[in-house]
């Protein structure tokens, strides 16, 4: 009788593995999660590459001429200055000519205005920014 029980236990056991064992393989949803899994590393390189691609900045081989403009008033007479600077425009790859603009200093920090660096490539432009000052 045990002999019975335990053959219709293994009989019962290898019925209910083989079709689950089977249908892993052949699913619809081992399909889909593969192309899924392809469909998701494929974007994840293009974005990468999207990305570091936005990062860089421009090259030219001249600087672009620069345009004078009128001044604007000084809003207060604790206002400086603050020259206008070149943008990178990634859409038409060329230099823009931003506006200077009145700025409130910062406490402790010294504006290095922005500057032309010749390389290999080309030229491109360091944007100016604040700098804390030494003591």
């Amino acid at each position: 009788m045990k002999k019975n029980e335990n053959s219709k236990k293994e009989v019962q056991n290898a019925i209910t593995r083989e079709p689950l064992l089977n249908a892993a393989g052949t699913c619809a949803n081992s399909k889909f999660s593969r192309h899924l899994k392809k469909f998701v590393y494929i974007s994840s390189l293009a974005a990468i590459g999207l990305f570091f691609n936005g990062c860089y900045a421009g090259y030219v081989e001249t600087e672009p001429t620069y345009v004078e403009y009128s001044r604007p008033a000084q809003p207060n007479n604790l206002s400086i200055w603050v020259d206008g600077d070149w943008a990178w425009n990634y859409q038409t790859h060329v230099y823009v000519q931003r506006a200077g603009y009145w700025e409130r200093p910062r406490q402790g920090q010294t504006f290095v205005a922005g500057h032309w660096n010749t390389t290999p490539r080309g030229r491109t432009w360091a944007k100016g920014h604040w700098q804390r000052q030494s003591r």
